[in-house]
């Protein structure tokens, strides 16, 4: 018997790991969300049993289903022909009927390639898998009333997979797959990722894309890169913090101010960046804070490991002297400790790290009560990128912010730029007296000496 030789990416094989009934995955372009596709329905027609203990035979089938059915079949016949193989060649596709959208295995079970514009013809029974390819493109019933149904005999799975079209009844599936907003849901898995967690994708195909991407459906180019590339639900919400309230200026006055560095670390494994509402990044903010405003000298960003990670705190601390440094606590803190400690030694710039404590509140909550009064007047304001500092590689991050802050508070967006920058709240306090127009002090009665 031949053998079935899967070949999965790391962000591949963490869907693939997931002990989940149901899979919902929002990926950007070219992620290998089809490969993926004809992977799980190769597996599940050559089983005998699923992962619930049902036993199948071959009245089980599996589908495979796309918007239309010409895009089934181009997209899917091809990924299965090159995974499963011609029996006679050794493989395990003992025929197949390109018409009718369907091809046997040499277990007698089939794989049918179906298009949701005929809907109808996706009523069965028994299924052992259901793969809907681009479900933001097909209507929502043909899930809940045609597909579900089907695989009730079996407990069968079901895997969507897609990039996002606007917050249709995807994202909603997403989001109550992610969420487990009630116990129906608890059987499901919400996956999302980037298409650069293609690790096959060469970068500069992916800046070309981005480069020559224009608007559709009523979005900005940004927006729609957004969604096609980085896989976002686009919301452009600003229910609570607006762009607008985040001037971008080009200068400030550091004379009177107190520098802040604030640090929200995302962690630091691998295997477990897919399986994540959004794969986060560690931040390192630098903030100004005067008598009245919060300006926002600095912010870098990324996926380090904790030696990069701590390198690049020191050499912030090192661009600001006498800053007050500020950590998230927890085990991530404890990681990036060792190295910070062999950065300082080696910068001979040694600073007080501060633990920055969440105090049993929600993310959200604790963003909004630090910055959405303070923006609202206008208080906190964002310097101009700069290419300084940093050995002249700081990365823009002006609009890398304020679309987080334009998101916000959707669970889906980014918002771990607004969470370092929150993070100042804690360190600093404000300071109302204006000590130029105090005068000298003196006793009033001399010999009491007040």
């Amino acid at each position: 018997m031949a053998e079935l030789r899967l070949k999965l990416h790391p962000a591949q094989a963490a869907i693939w790991n997931s002990k989940a009934r149901f899979r919902v995955v929002a990926a950007g372009r070219r992620f290998g969300k089809t490969y993926l596709a004809a992977t799980a329905l190769g597996v599940a027609a050559l089983s005998s049993t699923n992962i619930r203990g049902h036993k199948l035979n071959s009245t089980n089938p599996c589908y495979y289903v796309a918007p239309t059915f010409d895009q089934a079949l181009r997209l899917m016949r091809p990924k299965l022909i090159s995974l499963l193989g011609w029996e006679n060649q050794g493989g395990f596709i003992a025929g197949e009927n390109q018409n009718a959208g369907w091809m046997e295995l040499v277990n007698g079970v089939k794989i049918y390639i179906k298009g949701a514009e005929n809907d109808e013809a996706l009523r069965g029974e028994g299924n052992r898998i259901v793969v809907m390819d681009e479900y933001a493109g097909m209507p929502a019933h043909v899930w809940t009333e045609i597909l579900e149904p089907t695989l009730m005999d079996v407990e069968g799975d079901a895997l969507f997979i897609g990039t996002p079209k606007g917050k249709n009844h995807f994202y909603k599936l997403f989001m109550n797959a992610l969420t487990h907003p009630e116990e129906y849901w608890s059987d499901w898995e919400a996956f999302h990722f980037k298409s650069n967690d293609n690790p096959f994708i060469l970068e500069r195909e992916l800046k070309r894309i981005v480069s020559r991407t224009t608007g559709s459906d009523g979005l900005s180019p940004r927006d729609t890169a957004r969604q096609e590339i980085e896989a976002d639900f686009v919301s452009g919400g600003s229910r609570i913090l607006a762009p607008a309230n985040f001037p971008i200026v080009p200068t400030f006055d550091p004379r009177n101010c107190q520098f802040f560095i604030t640090v929200d670390l995302a962690g630091f494994s691998k295997a477990d960046s897919g399986k994540i509402l959004k794969s986060d990044e560690s931040v390192i903010a630098v903030t100004a804070v005067d008598q009245e405003f919060w300006t926002v000298a600095r912010i870098q960003h990324g996926h380090w490991d904790p030696r990069e990670t701590a390198y690049r705190i020191v050499k912030a601390s090192k661009d600001f002297p006498g800053s007050r440094l500020g950590i998230e606590q927890g085990a991530l803190n404890a990681a990036v400790r060792p190295y910070l400690e062999d950065y300082m030694r080696e910068f001979n710039r040694f600073a007080h790290i501060e633990e920055l404590k969440h105090h049993n509140a929600r993310k959200q909550d604790r963003i909004d009560w630090a910055l959405s009064g303070r923006s609202e007047r206008g208080l906190i304001q964002l310097l101009t990128d700069s290419p300084e500092g940093d050995e002249g590689r700081i990365q823009p991050w002006n609009e890398w912010f304020l679309d987080q802050v334009a998101d916000f508070p959707d669970p889906l967006a980014h918002d771990d730029g607004l969470d370092a920058v929150a993070y100042v709240d804690q360190l600093s306090t404000a300071n109302y007296f204006d000590y130029e127009n105090i005068e000298d002090w003196a006793p009033l009665d001399t010999l009491a000496g007040y």
